[in-house]
């Protein structure tokens, strides 16, 4: 039996997914068009039915009930296909890395955010950070760590956005946050699609944010963790490799 090299058989790997991600988010919108199309219709015909029939008025009233979660469903589905759709652009898409100013970048995002969310209180790096990055995988970034940390933030919230030299002459980027924070043994899960650990009655979202941030600094070269305690908080951070201005 021959056996790849390791460096084959990871490439193989990483096509076999990628080609899984495109299948899942080409193939799949179909039929859900069509649950989605129909439901509507099957709600008419179902009230159409009970108003000609008033002593089937009961279950015409489940059947409503049922058809609403299959609409419910069929919905939050096309979200996730929506989702893993993402993932597979960012895996894929050409980049452009060049020398992008972090904290100008933030600067650019944080208007939309203080509409939504003006009970934040910001802390940006006072100078420059200059990253080498493609600038518009970055802003996918950043747009979704500073939207996690707005989303999960405390009633008086207030996050940091710090940058640190590290000596390999990478920059430890990290956006604080101090809100609802989360049991550290599960931090590692949060980097895979779909995972949430609070309700989304709680918090809305479908726990793809961080799987992009994960796939879009892999291919910079660059590493994402997390850090967190429950009440206290969350740090996502990211190991970016620097570039001059």
């Amino acid at each position: 039996m021959t056996t790849l090299p390791a460096a084959q058989e990871l490439a193989l790997l990483r096509q076999q997914h990628e080609a899984l991600l495109r299948a899942i988010a080409h193939d799949l919108p179909a039929p859900l068009r069509h649950i989605q199309s129909f439901a509507p219709l099957l709600v008419e015909s179902v009230q159409t039915l009970a108003a000609a029939a008033p002593h089937a008025q009961e279950a015409a009233a489940d059947a409503l009930e049922f058809a609403h979660y299959m609409q419910q469903g069929a919905q939050r589905m096309g979200q996730m296909v929506q989702a893993l759709a993402e993932l597979s652009r960012a895996a894929r898409t050409n980049l452009a890395p060049q020398a992008v100013d972090v904290v100008a970048l933030c600067q650019q995002l944080l208007p939309p955010l203080r509409q939504d969310y003006p009970q934040v209180q910001w802390q940006l790096p006072p100078a420059p950070v200059w990253l080498h990055a493609d600038s518009r995988a970055l802003t996918q970034v950043l747009q979704q760590l500073l939207g996690n940390a707005c989303k999960f933030s405390a009633p008086a919230p207030l996050l940091h956005v710090q940058a640190e030299p590290l000596p390999d002459g990478r920059w430890r980027l990290s956006v604080q946050d101090n809100g609802v924070g989360f049991d550290p043994a599960q931090a590692g899960q949060l980097f895979q699609p779909f995972a949430r650990l609070h309700r989304e009655s709680q918090f809305p979202g479908l726990g793809c944010g961080l799987a992009l941030v994960q796939v879009l600094a892999m291919r910079h070269g660059a590493q994402a963790g997390i850090t967190a305690q429950p009440g206290a908080g969350c740090r996502v951070h990211l190991d970016w490799p620097g570039a001059t201005a």
